[in-house]
């Protein structure tokens, strides 16, 4: 059976997740996963049934009782409801992730992406948010898509002005990963909670192409090192 993205995804966003909330503790940034809007079909009749937690030890130290997203998500698939397509979601523009960078409150938004292939789908990429970003980068903000591929292990920030130049100048319905290597900055492994440092990788792109992008070429190589 074929896995769907939002399946092969999961671990990905969890990743992303974690380095968040590791960005947030250290004063980096704080940035969040947005829900996705929509609703249930219910049948005439039918009860509504929310989902049942385990009990939760108040007696700790913590000062918040919290469950771990990966128990929360174990609950999810467990007490499923059978006809889960009965869940519609709504039409949205805005990506998965959104928030503000440290120190000067620059807006950052970016969807998460993953690929087991050598090349990065425009078919994984939503028309829509295309455009979002677009908007959003031409007021300043730092957007694009986190793009994982998974094959090598690597994470790259790819920025929408990046995008646009490609699907503007190639006859190509696909980046492919050598292009990625070449042009961008993968995230190295982060220290501590950070499992990759991505934002390290966004500033150093922006060193070499300016926030705007505009000393950008598709025909530009990386130097590199002997």
């Amino acid at each position: 059976m074929k896995r769907r993205g939002a399946d092969t995804g999961s671990g990905f966003q969890e990743a992303i997740n974690r380095t968040n909330e590791a960005y947030e503790r250290q004063g980096r940034a704080c940035i969040t996963r947005k829900a996705i809007p929509g609703k249930y079909l219910i049948a005439r009749g039918e009860s509504r049934r929310g989902l049942a937690l385990p009990p939760i030890d108040l007696s700790s130290n913590e000062s918040q009782a919290r469950i771990d997203s990966s128990d929360l998500a174990r609950l999810v698939r467990e007490h499923k409801v059978t006809d889960w397509r009965r869940f519609v979601p709504e039409s949205k523009a805005e990506p998965d992730y959104g928030g503000v960078l440290a120190p000067d409150g620059r807006a950052i938004l970016y969807d998460a992406k993953t690929t087991r292939r050598d090349a990065l789908d425009f078919d994984n990429l939503h028309a829509h948010q295309i455009t979002f970003l677009e908007r959003t980068a031409r007021f300043g903000a730092v957007a694009g898509f986190l793009v994982e591929f998974s094959k090598y292990d690597e994470v790259y920030f790819l920025p929408i002005q990046v995008l646009a130049r490609w699907r503007d100048e190639k006859n190509r319905r696909s980046i492919p990963h050598q292009f990625f290597t070449e042009h961008l900055v993968a995230a190295s492994p982060g220290k501590g909670l950070i499992i990759f440092d991505y934002l390290t990788a966004i500033l150093e792109q922006e060193q070499r192409y300016g926030c705007d992008f505009s000393n950008f070429s598709l025909t530009l190589r990386r130097k590199r090192s002997k």
